[in-house]
């Protein structure tokens, strides 16, 4: 317990002249410090990413792409990142395959590192249409890595549904139509800051594969929970409810090492 720390990203928060960053509390000692060295000034952090094997490893997505601290947050370095200014929403690092990671970015794109971080490649663009003007560009909030396929990766958008990539990151295509579809019953109709009332049914949020259910996808939107049988070919409503505390996962996460 004395050597477990928990962390968190902010955006836009201010309190005692403090604003946004990274901060990690000390389970045994209950207390939070802001982590600030190597950060770009007001830093914006919207991921947060601890490696699995490594619990010094600390990577970071910012409005200025991704950073690394190899001693637990206490310095920051940004990484081999090919563009500036690039907002970085998710950091993954790929279960099975040492060295890969993949970084999802707002406007859409996907970047990939085969070494850890040191360097990234931007993907090629993905095959996606525009299904919902918002005030702000669509941005990939997570992946999920099929333990039983390694190369099938799926990512949820918000706001524009979800994609999917079965060569591991080299190409992306949408799997949304089925979406969109649903998004026609009543009570899965929802608009806020858009012009149609699909925008609840792509304004996804989180997704999880699991080796238990081979080939299904399960993935958190505004609108419920849905889950997929066919690797992201259709959907269905597991009738959780829009208004259940499970409806759709938190933009900001902690996490635990």
């Amino acid at each position: 317990m004395a050597d477990t720390n928990v962390y968190a990203g902010c955006a836009r928060w201010r309190a005692n002249g403090k604003l946004s960053g990274v901060f990690r509390m000390n389970a045994a000692e209950g207390k939070w410090q802001h982590l600030t060295t190597g950060l770009p000034q007001e830093a914006y952090v919207h991921a947060i990413t601890v490696d699995p094997k490594d619990p010094n490893m600390i990577f970071v997505g910012t409005q200025d792409g991704p950073y690394r601290s190899t001693d637990r947050g206490g310095h920051w370095e940004r990484l081999g990142f090919p563009d500036r200014n690039m907002q970085i929403w998710s950091i993954q690092i790929h279960p099975t395959r040492p060295g890969l990671m993949f970084a999802g970015a707002s406007p859409v794109a996907v970047y990939r590192s085969e070494n850890g971080g040191d360097s990234w490649k931007k993907m090629a663009a993905p095959e996606l249409r525009s299904k919902c003007a918002m005030p702000f560009p669509a941005r990939v909030m997570r992946f999920g890595i099929d333990p039983n396929r390694p190369d099938d990766i799926f990512a949820p958008l918000e706001v524009n549904g979800v994609m999917r990539s079965r060569d591991c990151g080299d190409s992306w295509q949408d799997c949304s139509d089925e979406l969109v579809r649903l998004a026609q019953r009543p009570h899965l109709k929802s608009k806020l800051a858009s012009d149609t009332e699909n925008e609840g049914m792509l304004d996804a949020h989180a997704l999880a594969v699991s080796s238990a259910d081979p080939g299904a996808v399960y993935l958190a939107l505004r609108m419920g929970l849905f889950r997929s049988s066919d690797r992201g070919e259709t959907w269905e409503d597991m009738e959780v409810g829009r208004f259940s505390p499970l409806t759709s996962a938190p933009r900001r996460t902690i996490r635990g090492c």
